[in-house]
């Protein structure tokens, strides 16, 4: 007899054996005591920050803040699933960690969720298992941003070489920094020039002077905000010293994207670096003896406009390099010399295994005929 049926019979009288059975009817009949739908004094997006989420990309994590929740329990065995958002994909998540009694924490599914749209942010829900109703929050600051989309061909590239065809743009970077780097979005994406929107980092480390150019006139740089028609498709910004791989990491609208330098077809190089040349002018047609000082450590050789200087000699640190101008094999100057009498201005290249040095001021040697 259960704890329902003894406590009816007690009160007709347990000699009565009609009031001993309850009908199944008489049960169904009771009015059961309604549950109080879930509520709750807060819920916030925990992170990332701002709850800004980048669209379209799997494996975000979001993590959710529940204040005095009443009509459930947030547990792993009360919780059936999270709604992130309008976007059907992205409703009824059943892989989460509710990490306290106040947190709850899921990630985007393969695909990501759609940018929000319409609404200043997106509704939210947790759904209790058992028909235990579920908690909403609209307006939760819950956003998703459409992330960077980069140029499928060569997307990052040294400034200099963007004029060039695509199959010669550089995309090889010293470790040294110092370069201007050109990054292109894709068609259907554009970059803000508003202050405060745009930052990314090569190699781990940020890039400074960043600047975002006119969609409309590429020689012009534009502050204009997202969704007008002066938005720029490309970015420049200068690199930072120190950086070990090629890896690409943009901020844009408080979302951030980072490419791998598999991906974009990027590396970092560590090349000679040649501070100063004692003395930077001499004879044509004579082994002007020169002393270079810089970082040179593997360096093989120095070329002179291309002709291999003699007598090549670097030190064991690697910081210094004794060479000798080469004394023929220099071509004629254009003004028209005459053959042997060749004088201008020459650039100097450290030769090593990952590639020269990068034209300077300080890597120039005059030839004087005389």
């Amino acid at each position: 007899m259960s704890f329902v049926q003894s406590r009816f019979a007690r009160a007709a009288g347990a000699g009565t054996a009609a009031a001993t059975l309850l009908s199944a009817a008489a049960l169904i009949a009771t009015p059961m005591t309604a549950h109080a739908a879930p509520a709750a004094t807060s819920v916030t997006i925990a992170s990332p920050a701002g709850g800004k989420v980048a669209a379209d990309t799997d494996k975000q994590v979001v993590i959710i803040n529940v204040v005095g929740l009443t009509g459930a329990t947030l547990d792993e065995n009360s919780v059936e699933s999270v709604d992130l958002g309008a976007d059907v994909d992205c409703q009824g998540l059943d892989f989460y960690i509710v990490t306290g009694t106040t947190q709850i924490a899921t990630k985007t599914p393969t695909g990501g969720c759609a940018p929000t749209s319409g609404v200043a942010s997106e509704t939210i829900g947790i759904n209790f298992a058992n028909s235990g109703g579920t908690l909403t929050k609209a307006l939760s600051g819950l956003v998703f941003i459409a992330p960077p989309k980069l140029d499928t061909t060569t997307p990052v590239i040294t400034d200099l070489s963007s004029a060039l065809q695509s199959a010669d743009q550089i995309q090889q970077f010293l470790s040294t920094g110092g370069q201007t780097i050109r990054v292109k979005a894709d068609n259907d994406f554009t970059f803000s020039g508003a202050s405060g929107v745009l930052s990314a980092s090569l190699g781990g480390k940020p890039l400074s002077e960043v600047k975002v150019w006119k969609k409309t006139d590429g020689t012009q740089m534009t502050t204009a905000p997202s969704g007008t028609t002066e938005n720029g498709n490309w970015f420049t910004g200068k690199t930072a010293a120190g950086m070990t791989n090629g890896n690409l990491s943009i901020t844009h609208n408080g979302v951030t994207k980072t490419w791998s330098a598999t991906d974009l077809g990027t590396s970092v190089v560590t090349v000679p670096v040649l501070t100063a040349m004692t003395p930077n002018i001499g004879k044509i047609n004579t082994a002007t003896s020169v002393t270079l000082t810089g970082t040179f450590t593997g360096a093989t050789g120095v070329n002179f406009c291309g002709v291999a200087g003699t007598n090549f000699v670097l030190n064991t640190a690697g910081t210094s390099i004794t060479v000798k101008t080469p004394t023929s094999g220099l071509a004629d100057d254009p003004a028209g010399l005459g053959t042997g009498n060749f004088s201008g201005v020459c650039p100097v290249k450290v030769v090593a295994p990952a590639g020269s040095n990068i034209h300077t001021a300080n890597s120039v040697f005059s030839f004087v005929a005389e």
